[in-house]
């Protein structure tokens, strides 16, 4: 997918998320991301790779289409970087990600009630970026390369939280995230005839405050 392509899916997603609503919804949030290893396995032994723990930071295009059910549009910014680790070697190396995506909210409450626990669900697309400086060497090389490249894979979004009213234009939320995504094997990329199996699952507790017009 080029980037061209994904900023036209954006775009699409926008009015997908706003058209014909009656009461919108825009606001920020931020939290942590922290995702569970992946094993790579090859010949000379067994590592672990994926992302470290980081920052995430993004925003919110949303509507109460029903009573219960809402849309919003979604994009996030994710502190990414790369780790390998086998036994006691470890090698980091920078990266970011971004995760566009539009989600169904139900909630448990109706529209009006001041606290409205709610489950969301969704898809998009997620960009990996390498953005380390490549070297001649690098540690534990025989399993995979971390590298300076950038891929895009699809994911799907899992959700819990609360959203509440602090005044009929401010509304608090709290929430916990499961991105999945394909593994991206080019940005970690298998040496050698190494195998990394397995999808990303990366869990983000996140807090927001957006308005209501």
């Amino acid at each position: 997918m080029t980037i061209r392509m994904l900023k036209i899916s954006v775009v699409a997603l926008l009015v997908i998320g706003v058209a014909g609503a009656e009461e919108y919804e825009i606001g920020a949030l931020g939290g942590s991301g922290f995702m569970r290893s992946v094993g790579v396995a090859g010949a000379r032994g067994s590592a672990s790779t994926g992302l470290e723990p980081g920052f995430s930071a993004g925003a919110i295009v949303g509507n109460d289409m029903y009573s219960r059910l809402s849309g919003e549009v979604r994009y996030l910014f994710r502190d990414s970087n790369l780790r390998l680790r086998s036994g006691d070697n470890k090698v980091s190396f920078g990266g970011v990600s971004h995760v566009i995506h539009y989600d169904l909210l139900y909630s448990f409450a109706p529209k009006r009630s001041r606290v409205r626990p709610f489950v969301a669900g969704g898809a998009g697309v997620r960009v990996f970026r390498g953005t380390g400086r490549e070297t001649a060497f690098q540690p534990l090389i025989e399993y995979a390369a971390l590298t300076h490249t950038r891929e895009v894979k699809p994911v799907v979004s899992l959700g819990a939280g609360l959203r509440i009213d602090l005044s009929p234009r401010v509304r608090f939320r709290v929430e916990f995230r499961d991105y999945l995504s394909p593994f991206p094997k080019q940005v970690i990329a298998p040496v050698g005839g190494t195998r990394i199996s397995g999808w990303i699952h990366d869990v983000m507790p996140l807090a927001g405050i957006s308005y209501i017009f």
